[in-house]
């Protein structure tokens, strides 16, 4: 099965190349370019997978916008670029349900042409979930969303909606209409999920009347991100989907630059404390058992004088590797320089100390093979602490009697 790739129909050289050039700037997919009908039938026809398609409206083939027509029966999303504006033209192209159409007449306009055909291939990769059971915007509301390529997901009871939050998190939540019945009360869905989730974290929409605007404002207080009317254009629909996914996700981009290390993409130590005190209190709260490992390479200083700055990276972020391996499904983090700690949830204390020994062999016996330099690791754990911080220093604690005892080893602190 062939990968997905970006068709680009266009019959003026000129702006086919700009427009192709400007798409190169956002993806690694191929693209291919058709300056006539004939040409772009002639690639669908190849077997190639078609993900988006941006193309002109008027073609030395296609003189009346066949080719949209063509694009339509093929199921290809489709972003129309026209010279000109009429009413006429914009009806038409939403009942043929184009994804977007663009007048270019400027190279502004060819970029946001180019960066919709961009969105429109990743939307595939976000889930919007819309709460509704009798509202008549429903299945409207469900085609468009499905028009511009979103994972769409109908709850008909709030509950059931809430227990998939448990394991999914979607890119946006649409409410359709403010329902406020024992089932689907949209007030009590909205606080439940802002108890668990940010406005940033998971945006909210709401569908509703004019005539209950009142109740749509009281429902972006209880957190809700935006409303729009129930006599929304296409236009303004799809404005606020897009404005409130991507506004999260510019979010939560930073907020992960803020939370991670820049060499080795682990959490920094500023996050480790706060994501782990929250695991902390819920392991306490259940009577739960929990592990604190402190690790740091051993003769590091000799690494880097010996070797380069170079060399002494590449060491860090094999060993961080190693580490988010082997700890996969606990908290790992960079402490800083050539220090790391790891802090996770257990039941049974000898499956980590298999881990520590495993990290320790991977750090023996591979470094010089993947970094070129020979190193070893010495690992501090604990299974007790009053609190994190107690956790922490207490780990540190078992480390430097790893390093006291002779290094690329593993010591217990009780």
């Amino acid at each position: 099965m062939s990968s997905d790739c970006f068709l680009i129909i266009e019959d003026q050289k000129s702006i086919a190349s700009l427009l192709k050039s400007e798409l190169e700037k956002l993806t690694s997919r191929p693209i291919y370019l058709a300056d006539t009908m004939a040409k772009a039938k002639q690639i669908i026809s190849s077997g190639k997978n078609i993900a988006v398609c941006l193309s002109d409206l008027h073609l030395a083939d296609s003189a009346n916008g066949e080719i949209v027509h063509y694009l339509k029966s093929q199921h290809i999303t489709t972003v129309v670029l026209t010279g000109s504006f009429k009413e006429e033209t914009r009806e038409e192209m939403f009942r043929l349900k184009v994804a977007d159409y663009v007048i270019k007449d400027t190279l502004s306009s060819s970029r946001y042409a180019v960066g919709i055909t961009h969105r429109l291939y990743k939307n595939a990769q976000r889930e919007v979930w819309m709460l509704s059971s009798t509202n008549h915007n429903s299945s409207m509301i469900l085609g468009m969303l499905r028009n511009h390529r979103f994972k769409v997901s109908l709850y008909e009871h709030s509950s059931e909606l809430l227990s998939d939050l448990e394991n999914t998190v979607p890119s946006l939540v649409v409410i359709d209409g403010v329902q406020t019945d024992a089932t689907n009360n949209a007030f009590e869905l909205t606080k439940k999920v802002r108890d668990t989730f940010s406005q940033n974290h998971l945006p909210i929409i709401v569908c509703e009347d004019s005539k209950n605007i009142t109740e749509a404002i009281k429902l972006m207080k209880y957190g809700v991100n935006d409303f729009f009317n129930t006599n929304f254009t296409p236009e303004e629909f799809y404005a606020r989907v897009n404005q409130n996914i991507e506004q999260a996700e510019t979010y939560q981009a930073i907020e992960r630059l803020s939370q991670t290390d820049a060499l080795t993409g682990l959490y920094n130590r500023g996050y480790f404390f706060e994501a782990g005190n929250t695991q902390f209190k819920k392991i306490q709260q259940q009577e739960g058992y929990f592990f604190t490992l402190m690790a740091d390479i051993d003769h590091f200083k000799a690494v880097n004088d010996t070797h380069g700055h170079q060399k002494g990276d590449e060491a860090i972020v094999f060993t961080a590797h190693s580490l988010q391996t082997i700890f996969a499904n606990y908290l790992v983090a960079r402490f800083g320089g050539e220090e790391f700690c790891v802090f996770g949830a257990i039941e049974d204390t000898s499956e980590v100390e298999d881990l520590c020994e495993k990290l320790r062999h991977t750090i023996e016996t591979e470094s010089e093979k993947q970094t070129g330099v020979k190193f070893t690791i010495s690992q501090g754990i604990t299974f007790s602490g009053n609190d994190l911080d107690d956790a922490v220093s207490k780990a540190d604690k078992a480390l430097y009697e790893s390093k006291e005892s002779g290094r690329n080893k593993v010591t217990t602190e009780f």
